[in-house]
Parts: structure tokens; C-alpha cells; sequence
């Protein structure tokens, strides 16, 4: 179904159109098999290994190393059509492909040759915060703890797990000296932990280490320098809140395509002369709710794109430019369930039903904006800045 919701980017033939046409050869299939997804908690296997051949786990990697080296709104696109067809689909594409930000401290050589030597058409799965304790020994770390919502329904290549050094001094800013590290999949133990009320296909498992050596270079601490030659990278921390605020705008523009249909055959109870759609009510609302998620995504791409072109000139982000976007993940988060809230009324009885893709969004966007990137105090910040103050941090 055609939207106003149309990417206005340029129809070049650049990596994010490739990347983008090789996916939509396989959105038909992920919508029509969301609910085979949902009832075996995971997104199907053959559909993981069409969308990995298709580009997008390797999308925002470097060139360099043989990703698809996408910018920050270019894999937003990605991310916001798959989540048009399926939620957890969109979700697992998402955690997958920008979780390699989070290991961007690692040293450069450990990246080059020992992660990417063979490649970027990696998979990767775990989770950031630092759930882990682990003690320095010769040459490395010993790992424990269990670390919950390590999202992604596959066997990973590595895996990626927070921790904090016991005993360490604190850091010049007082926090703990808290790390990250990469490890092999069979090192770790997933726990069946993920059933919930949405993206119930992401697999969002726990997982749990015990006492497993980290050799040192394959650490780098949380927040830290960039050894991952694409702009991307450099960012600060907190870069991949816009493929969070994707998988909201497919969900939205999918529960609008499922209105759409409802709005063509669905009849009110008590006249059934006429179809929902012929009520001008209706009518004036649906557009009002098309329009708002129009909103929400040119939001997204336009304070994506201007962080992303100071990255691109090898610059900062301005204070005010930075807790605009990262104020806008919480916006987007937050608005997504209101509109997602209304859609569901305009469908009256019909939505509620476990058959109707409806519910399984609403779900979604719900589950999506628990998570950190919606609730991060950026509009706090911004709303300080925007005020006179001068010291936000």
C-alpha cells in the first residue's frame, strides 16, 4: 500500500538502495508468516538466512572490512520497512546490525583481524549493560553473571556482554570501571527467559557466563574511543536510537496498512449500510493519524541526518543538535503507543482479535518503548538548553 510515509532519499543505485531492494524481496513472506513467527517465539530460520544474505547484518559495518557501510538514517530505512512487516522481525534486524557499536573500543587490531578478518557478514547477539563481574588475571579477565534481553532468534558468531572490574579503581568521573567484551557463543549458556507481551519473535533471551577468561584484547572499555574505520562509529554514545524509533514507524505504518483494509470492509454494528471508511469521522481521523506518524518520521531523519553529517565531517554534534536527536528517540517512543492506542480504537472490535496483525503491533510498540532509548532524559536536557542553561550534560 502506498503511504505518505515514502523515503524522499535520493533513488540513487548507493549501498542503502541495494540493500533496500534486496529486502523488499522478502517483506511479502515476513508479513504473511508474523504469526507462525509469534507462536514459535522466533523469527523463522530461512527467513534470518534470506535477510543475512541480503545485506542486512553486515549493513552499517566498513566498507574496509566488507560491510555495506549505510549511515545512521540509511539503515534506519532498512530497519523501518522490515518492522512494516513485521515487528520482532524489524527488532531482530535492528539489535543485530547496531550492536557492533557498542564494541567499537576494542583495539583496532583485535576488529580488523581476529572479528573481521574473514569478513563482516557476522552475527551478533548479547547485551550492553554491565551485568557482569569479572577480576583481572594474567593476560585478561575472569567473567560471571547473567545478563537478560539479548535479543536475536540465531546462533551468533560472537557474543557481546557488559561487565564491571571488581576492585578496579573508579574512573575520573566516579562511575565503576565498567568494560565490554566479545565472546564465543559456546562460552555462554541462554536461558529460555523470553516470553512476553510483545516482539515475542526476538528470542530476548538471558544468557549467563561462569568464570569465563577474556583475554585483554578482547575488551575495551564502555564508553570509550572508536577503532571502527567508518563515520558512523564516531558518534557518541547512544548512536543507534534510530533504529529503535524505525521498528516504532514500521510498526505504525503497518497497523495503518491494516486499518486501511479494516476501513474498506468493516461495517459498524448498528448500520450496516456502509462500510467505516464512508464516515467522514473516520475519515478526518485516519488522515490526522497518517499524518502524525508522517511527523514522527520526518523526525527521525532529519535529526539523523544532522548528526550524521557532523560524523561525516569528522565533527562533534553541537549540544543542542545532539539532545535534539537523542530527545527525539523519547518523543518517537512515547508517541508511538498514543498512536498505536488510537488505531486500535478506530478498529473497534476488530483488532483485539489474536488472527488480526493489529494487536500483534500494538504489542510491539509497547514492548519496543520500555527499553533505555525512550526513557534516557534527553527531553530534560534539551528542554534545559532550550531554557538558557548552559551546562547540560
Amino acid at each position: 500500500m502506498s503511504t505518505l510515509l515514502e523515503s524522499t532519499a535520493p533513488s540513487d543505485q548507493g549501498a542503502g538502495h541495494r540493500v533496500l531492494g534486496r529486502v523488499r524481496a522478502h517483506l511479502p513472506e515476513i508479513a504473511a508468516r508474523s504469526a507462525e513467527a509469534e507462536a514459535a517465539r522466533a523469527v523463522p530460520a530461512d527467513l534470518i538466512a534470506a535477510l543475512r544474505e541480503a545485506g542486512v547484518f553486515r549493513m552499517s559495518l566498513p566498507r574496509a572490512w566488507g560491510g555495506e557501510q549505510l549511515d545512521l538514517v540509511e539503515s534506519a530505512r532498512v530497519v523501518r520497512e522490515i518492522s512494516r512487516a513485521d515487528g520482532s522481525a524489524g527488532w531482530t534486524v535492528q539489535a543485530a546490525s547496531m550492536a557492533w557499536f557498542f564494541v567499537r573500543s576494542l583495539p583496532h587490531e583485535t576488529l580488523a583481524n581476529e572479528v573481521f578478518g574473514d569478513g563482516a557478514d557476522l552475527m551478533l547477539r548479547g547485551a550492553i549493560a554491565p551485568k557482569g563481574r569479572a577480576v583481572g588475571v594474567a593476560g585478561g579477565y575472569r567473567l560471571s553473571g547473567r545478563w537478560p534481553l539479548a535479543s536475536g532468534p540465531f546462533t551468533p558468531d560472537w557474543m557481546l556482554a557488559g561487565f564491571v572490574v571488581e576492585g578496579a579503581p573508579p574512573l575520573p568521573d566516579g562511575r565503576p570501571d565498567m568494560r565490554v567484551a566479545l565472546v564465543r557463543p559456546e562460552q555462554a549458556t541462554f536461558l529460555d527467559t523470553w516470553d512476553a507481551v510483545g516482539l515475542r519473535a526476538t528470542q530476548s533471551t538471558d544468557f549467563t557466563m561462569d568464570d569465563v577468561f577474556v583475554p585483554d584484547r578482547f575488551t575495551g572499555p564502555l564508553v570509550g574511543g572508536n577503532n571502527i574505520p567508518a563515520p558512523f562509529y564516531g558518534l557518541p554514545y547512544t548512536a543507534t536510537g534510530s533504529s529503535h524509533d524505525a521498528v516504532i514507524i514500521g510498526c505504525l505504518e503497518g497497523a495503518l496498512d491494516d486499518l486501511a483494509e479494516l476501513a474498506a470492509t468493516k461495517r459498524p454494528a448498528f448500520d450496516p449500510r456502509v462500510v467505516i471508511g464512508e464516515d467522514p469521522v473516520f475519515q478526518e481521523k485516519f488522515a490526522e493519524l497518517h499524518l502524525r506518524t508522517a511527523a514522527l518520521n520526518a523526525l527521525l531523519e532529519q535529526t539523523g541526518r544532522v548528526v550524521m553529517d557532523r560524523a561525516l565531517a569528522g565533527e562533534e554534534p553541537t549540544a543542542r543538535e545532539w539532545f535534539g536527536y537523542t530527545g527525539g528517540h523519547q518523543h518517537i517512543h512515547h508517541e508511538g503507543i498514543r498512536l498505536l492506542n488510537e488505531l486500535m480504537t478506530l478498529s473497534g472490535s476488530s483488532g483485539l482479535y489474536s488472527s488480526h496483525p493489529l494487536q500483534r503491533r500494538w504489542r510491539d510498540v509497547r514492548c519496543v518503548s520500555q527499553h533505555v532509548a525512550g526513557n534516557n532524559g534527553s527531553l530534560r536536557r534539551l528542554g534545559a538548553l532550550l531554557s538558557g542553561r548552559e551546562d547540560v550534560r
